[in-house]
């Protein structure tokens, strides 16, 4: 009985380190990564595959949304920068996918797809390869567009993402894993997610707010693609995973297609894209800190720096204070509090609800346009 014991927690040992040892992150970026090919190794991705998955085993038909959706989807590979390829762990290429905007060749994709690309090359539904340059990235809002030198492309029809209900059909068009015009569905799991992009409490930390949760399998290369409702509109852009394996498990996330849109008509516009912000980082109160620290709240944001002549600063807020509610929205996390401002007009007042010790204060704090060289959120 004891050696059958230790066997258990030995085993039960390796289950909870593993993944740690392996730098497992719940939140992975679908970017599909493509380790760099030995000498002697022969990688071959497969072409032109179409598989479709219906959410209840077959009774929800969606040739329709795919046969409408997959012309206007292509394939992205990339071949990365050498320092890109050091951060992506000796990796030299990636896959992902893009959506076609505009007839004349420019596609929208994830700023995190195309960043650090060396050379960037778009497969066509039909197969044909073309080169492609990028018009612009932005970073905050993880969205990028390229281009490629071709007109009289299919052009995706594009819906509206401020009028989603939860547990409506979706459709994810891509390139997962490689794999070129797969097309999986399910259904709207949960709205309005606020997703950090890597760790939640480093202070350069993205936090993708407003996000759609889907169970429709995602996988590493979706990156970039469409999800799509019952009319074979695009009403968002496939962008995260929630995973420890690396692989969908049914918990995915796409950035609202109003959004993405309002992002990439000012990338090709040439205009700036807005970033509003407060001016703080920080990291989530929950009971275990707020026991540990004696804080007088047991959730919130606690601030743990301001930027200097920033919204926040000048409205009295330090490091150290406790941003509990906005606008009379309770704070829990420090998500919510990016999820809340990035989603604001700049030049808005907003109430902000906070404690600087044990006392409880109220200041208003006007959001502005984040400079580029700015911390925090």
């Amino acid at each position: 009985m004891t050696a059958i014991a230790a066997g258990l927690i030995g085993a039960l040992v390796i289950l909870l380190v593993m993944p740690a040892v392996f730098g497992v992150n719940p939140y992975d970026l679908v970017r599909g990564k493509v380790k760099k090919v030995e000498t002697n190794e022969e990688v071959s991705l497969p072409k032109q595959v179409t598989n479709v998955v219906s959410p209840t085993g077959g009774t929800a038909d969606v040739s329709g949304i795919a046969r409408a959706v997959i012309p206007a989807i292509v394939n992205i590979n990339v071949r990365l920068t050498a320092a890109a390829s050091s951060a992506a762990q000796g990796a030299t290429e990636g896959i992902g996918s893009g959506m076609i905007y505009t007839s004349d060749g420019n596609i929208v994709t994830n700023n995190h797809v195309v960043e650090g690309a060396q050379s960037i090359t778009v497969t066509l539904a039909d197969g044909q390869n073309y080169p492609a340059t990028k018009v612009g990235t932005d970073a905050e809002f993880d969205v990028a567009v390229i281009k490629i030198n071709k007109t009289g492309l299919p052009v995706l029809s594009f819906g509206d993402s401020g009028n989603l209900a939860v547990g409506q059909l979706v459709v994810a068009v891509g390139s997962p894993l490689g794999f070129e015009q797969t097309v999986t569905s399910g259904i709207i799991s949960a709205l309005h997610r606020n997703v950090p992009e890597g760790n939640p409490n480093s202070p350069n930390t993205v936090v993708l707010t407003d996000m759609i949760q889907t169970d429709a399998p995602i996988n590493p290369g979706n990156s970039g693609g469409a999800l799509c409702d019952s009319g074979a509109n695009a009403i968002g852009m496939n962008t995260l995973i929630a995973s420890q394996s690396g692989g969908s498990v049914g918990i995915g996330f796409a950035s609202p297609i109003n959004v993405v849109k309002h992002v990439a008509d000012d990338i090709i516009a040439g205009r700036p894209v807005d970033h509003p912000y407060i001016g703080v980082t920080g990291q989530t109160v929950d009971p275990a800190v707020a026991s540990q620290f004696k804080l007088p709240v047991n959730n919130g944001g606690y601030i743990t720096d301001v930027t200097p002549g920033g919204p926040a600063e000048k409205a009295g807020i330090k490091s150290g204070d406790i941003i509990v509610a906005v606008n009379g929205k309770p704070i829990a996390t420090m998500e919510d509090l990016f999820g809340v401002v990035r989603v604001q007009p700049i030049g808005t007042p907003l109430t902000i609800d906070y404690f600087s010790g044990s006392q409880k204060k109220t200041a208003t704090v006007t959001v502005a346009n984040k400079p580029a060289n700015a911390s925090g959120q």
